[in-house]
């Protein structure tokens, strides 16, 4: 693989002139009437779960400042796991992926496909309890016109601001592709990039900074 190594002149381009807005998002979390005592029970609720309420579960867990990386990477994994006992089932929901182009229902698809064959009326120690979720986006002070001031930027803005351009965009309003990706390909004409941007899964990565971390490191291999 060659990386391209664009230089300093080149970061102070502005490629087609098209700036990057940075926005961030909140997530408002309020309790549903939705439970679960059952695997079955489990099973149905996913099924039945709008997308805000799935998006929650499954990416929450990126959006904390967790100190210690947690045991399983989304919050279905983790109550089978600790509160149903099945450590290889939990293990195998871990293991989903949040890569591009998955959408939530591309996620919805393949935790059913995982969790059927086991749904039976094992009960956990507690219920689970499907929290409903509504993001409130914000408009950030950040834009960037210049590859270099997106690198500088991505170092500074907020962590809720880097979970909506490369998760929430994607994966929950299905806008196919990450937008920093998007972005570079179509303001700068670097594909090679946009595409090992785009390789990233953020479910891989327990927190806003390690996901940060990764998205500044794969940049920097390539443009710097």
């Amino acid at each position: 693989m060659c990386y391209v190594k664009l230089g300093a002149k080149s970061l102070d381009t502005s490629g087609r002139g098209i700036p990057f807005k940075f926005y961030t998002a909140y997530y408002l979390s309020f309790y549903s009437r939705r439970r679960a005592k059952t695997l079955r029970d489990l099973l149905e609720g996913i099924k039945a779960a709008d997308k805000n309420t799935l998006f929650h579960h499954l990416f929450h867990t990126i959006r904390s400042k967790h100190l210690i990386p947690p045991k399983y990477t989304n919050d279905f994994a983790h109550w089978v796991g600790e509160e149903v006992g099945d450590e290889e089932l939990a293990a195998a929901l871990s293991d989903i992926s949040g890569a591009e182009p998955a959408t939530i229902e591309d996620i919805r698809r393949e935790i059913v496909e995982i969790l059927e064959p086991h749904a039976d009326d094992r009960a956990g120690r507690s219920e689970f309890v499907f929290v409903a979720m509504e993001p409130v986006v914000v408009e950030t002070n950040y834009v960037a016109n210049t590859l270099g001031e997106f690198l500088d930027m991505l170092e500074v803005v907020p962590g809720e601001s880097i979970v909506y351009h490369f998760v929430t965009r994607r994966v929950l309003d299905g806008a196919g592709r990450n937008d920093f990706s998007t972005w570079l390909e179509k303001n700068f004409g670097l594909a090679e990039v946009a595409e090992s941007l785009s390789r990233i899964d953020p479910l891989m990565y327990n927190s806003e900074e390690a996901l940060r971390g990764a998205i500044l490191k794969t940049l920097r291999r390539w443009l710097l």
